[in-house]
């Protein structure tokens, strides 16, 4: 999910920012979600309208739509914000902030962020397994999830993950899930067997276009070292 910051300051101090993410809801719609935060040192007693705050978004061709919020006393106040719109197949995203601190409560506005909504989930299903001699079930680790690009120079996957370790063993085994771009390194997250199914989300960057590769594994081997199923291969279109 590509990330967004849009930011606004005035020179009467008042501060407004949306640290949040956009994802794809298909190729003709949107979805966000973070934090708004905002400050206004006005005092608006004697008027007919509070300080608030303005997060505005749209697609690239259209309007903007708002989430209006009152900004209450002149600390930092803080919301979780989502919301969603539609967009020409394939479109960008654009968002802003402001507040009203004009004399009658106009609104001012920061600069525009614009962001590509993000790509098309790719499935993903790396396996590992091992039998012990008599065809028993030693151990069985799966990832069930998506990647998508995140732009041309970003990924997101999202997934569950799974590990079972069968009896006998003298410790608390492992498993783990293995990602990494075409030109990368491998990074992993690892859980103890026990504690699986788990589901997590990672973003990550890349060379544009790249593809990104998964595997998983567990400590299957001796002393404890990890045995890794096949790499999977993913491509990462940008549009639908």
């Amino acid at each position: 999910m590509p990330a967004l910051k849009p930011t606004f300051k005035s020179n009467v101090n008042s501060i407004a920012e949306f640290d949040g993410v956009v994802e794809p809801d298909g190729p003709t719609r949107y979805r966000f979600s973070g934090t708004l935060k905002a400050s206004c040192q006005l005092f608006r007693g004697n008027e007919s309208f509070h300080n608030t705050v303005r997060l505005g978004h749209g697609a690239t061709s259209d309007d903007y739509t708002y989430l209006e919020y009152e900004i209450v006393g002149g600390a930092e106040n803080t919301w979780q914000v989502e919301g969603s719109g539609t967009r020409k197949a394939n479109e960008t995203v654009d968002f802003h902030v402001g507040v009203n601190d004009g004399l009658s409560g106009q609104f001012d506005y920061g600069s525009s962020v614009t962001v590509p909504a993000g790509g098309p989930k790719q499935k993903i299903a790396p396996v590992y397994m091992v039998n012990d001699p008599y065809g028993e079930t030693k151990y069985d680790v799966r990832a069930d999830g998506t990647v998508r690009a995140d732009g041309p120079t970003g990924y997101v996957i999202e997934c569950e993950f799974s590990a079972y370790d069968g009896p006998g063993t003298m410790t608390d085994q492992s498993a783990t899930f293995g990602w990494k771009t075409s030109s990368g390194k491998w990074q992993y997250k690892s859980f103890y067997c026990k504690d699986t199914p788990t589901t997590f989300t990672i973003r990550g960057t890349r060379k544009s276009g790249e593809n990104v590769q998964v595997i998983v594994g567990a400590t299957s081997k001796v002393l404890n070292l990890y045995g890794y199923g096949d790499e999977v291969d993913t491509a990462l279109p940008e549009n639908f």
